[in-house]
């Protein structure tokens, strides 16, 4: 009984940390994006110039 009870723990941790991982490199990758197309600060005045 107690290894069945650890192993639903395990798989719930286990699919928390792959959705939190999915999300995180999903925001990385649209923050990326968004500098590129919007650069600001001193990357702005570079390509201004």
């Amino acid at each position: 009984m107690i290894g069945y009870v650890w192993h639903i723990w395990i798989g719930v941790a286990l699919t928390a940390v792959a959705l939190l991982t999915c999300i995180g490199v999903l925001g990385y990758y649209m923050f990326s994006v968004q500098r590129q197309k919007y650069p600001g600060g001193k990357q702005r005045r570079h390509q201004d110039l």
